[in-house]
């Protein structure tokens, strides 16, 4: 397994941008799911793949983020982003899978948008139950696989590829949701939804949370 993240100089750059522009629309598709998900979150959050900031909003003024993001391209703006909402950031150039943080030493994880795009997430996952504390707990959103032999299904299976290439390296039908039930945390509470956009492959999602 490859611990360096390979940047793209061309599809970063262009990410990035794309992502800072749709701020506001992703705000429109999750901003209610993830203030009820962000609710009394610590003074110390761990996020997993903030890319350009997204979740920052939803942050109360002053929290301090470790941020897991590998892509160097994202960091410019994530922390422009922590800048205005007034977030103490602490960028890690990491994959998810090789979380340096020790053992039983976090009490809230975010990922969101992310599980889909990390190359082994059963490994990203261990890392997530390894840092959190006892009872900590591990919020998500994430795109996942659609029923068997639905027509969402089949537009995934047929933009995969393509998808894959320009939001370097996200799967459209990755089963997040068996992944996460398997995990072995001691409480899981998960729902399942279609959350309707022009982004159709990403339509099938879940939303919860972990508690280890």
């Amino acid at each position: 397994m490859s611990m360096e993240f390979k940047n793209n100089r061309i599809l970063g750059p262009l990410n990035s941008w794309m992502f800072k522009v749709l701020s506001g629309y992703m705000n429109y598709l999750f901003g209610k799911s993830k203030r009820a998900l962000f609710k009394d979150h610590p003074e110390t959050v761990v996020e997993i793949g903030p890319g350009a900031g997204a979740n920052i909003r939803y942050l109360r003024r002053g929290t301090k983020l470790i941020a897991v993001e590998p892509n160097v391209h994202m960091h410019a703006n994530l922390k422009k982003c922590a800048d205005k909402y007034g977030i103490r950031l602490e960028i890690k150039t990491l994959m998810g899978e090789f979380i340096d943080l020790p053992d039983n030493s976090c009490d809230f994880v975010i990922s969101t948008l992310v599980l889909c795009t990390v190359q082994h997430p059963s490994k990203c996952v261990d890392q997530i139950k390894r840092i959190l504390k006892p009872s900590g707990s591990f919020v998500f959103i994430e795109h996942v696989k659609a029923k068997d032999n639905s027509i969402l299904a089949f537009i995934q299976k047929i933009t995969h590829k393509p998808w894959h290439w320009f939001f370097e390296g996200c799967n459209t039908n990755r089963d997040t949701k068996t992944l996460l039930e398997l995990a072995g945390f001691s409480s899981l509470k998960l729902e399942k939804y279609n959350s309707y956009s022009p982004f159709v492959p990403i339509i099938p999602q879940i939303r919860g949370r972990a508690i280890k």
